[in-house]
């Protein structure tokens, strides 16, 4: 039997599936963790995720996947949203809901600003890559300063201005300083000393009770590290 099929009859009704990084999954798995849901976080290699494709159990043919109770969901936000909603992390105003949405949707393009340097064998040339994406002009510079603006904006500190943290707090925290774990080539922590802002935000967000127990006993030299409190402190 394939290892996809041993983990999908297991007990937990709640199944995610994606690599042992942090990545795309980290804010779903976040939420799953609030939510005190029933759930397994099924890390897989390439070779699983290769066999799950062939097999066609990826609805879009990518990670991360959430197996239900009613069925199976793919897309992080999708998954996110799905499970926001049991963990009270969505706000019951429409309007402010919209805004939830539009900052997990507007903070895409960053979470994609890597993406043409995955490609590249020469770890110089991947490094040389990284690094120009946050020279001044570089897609990376430009999304750093348009987010740390549109943190700026809110009333509450919380992105979309709710009155407390939300889904969209979780998927911005986790995708932004991810990105700055050590994992990528070229891309160096000391990159926020410029956006103090952005700073500020990580110290609301990782000190926030929720977040600091759930960061509080992670592994050493674990990639999550950049979500506790006090983890660029180095840079203010």
């Amino acid at each position: 039997m394939a290892q996809s099929e041993d983990i999908a009859n297991t007990v937990e009704p709640y199944q995610l599936y994606y690599f042992p990084i942090p990545g795309r999954a980290e804010a779903s798995r976040v939420v799953l963790s609030l939510a005190n849901l029933s759930w397994k976080d099924n890390e897989i290699n390439f070779e699983e995720y290769g066999q799950m494709k062939r097999n066609g159990e990826l609805p879009w043919g990518m990670v991360p996947m959430l197996r239900t109770p009613d069925g199976v969901l793919a897309e992080s936000a999708a998954i996110l949203r799905y499970i926001g909603n049991m963990a009270g992390l969505t706000p019951a105003d429409p309007f402010h809901a919209a805004k939830v949405d539009e900052f997990i949707d507007g903070v895409e393009p960053f979470s994609q600003i890597l993406s043409g340097t995955f490609s590249i064998e020469d770890v110089d040339e991947r490094t040389r890559a990284r690094q120009a994406v946050f020279e001044e002009e570089g897609e990376g510079t430009k999304n750093l300063k348009l987010l740390e603006k549109k943190i700026a904006e809110s009333t509450t500190g919380w992105v979309a201005s709710t009155t407390d943290m939300n889904i969209a707090d979780i998927r911005v925290f986790t995708a932004l300083f991810g990105l700055f774990s050590g994992n990528f080539d070229g891309v160096e922590k000391s990159t926020l000393a410029d956006y103090p802002g952005l700073l500020q935000y990580h110290d609301k967000v990782a000190n926030e009770p929720r977040i600091k127990a759930h960061y509080a006993n992670i592994s050493e030299g674990s990639l999550r590290w950049t979500y506790q409190p006090g983890a660029f402190a180095d840079l203010i």
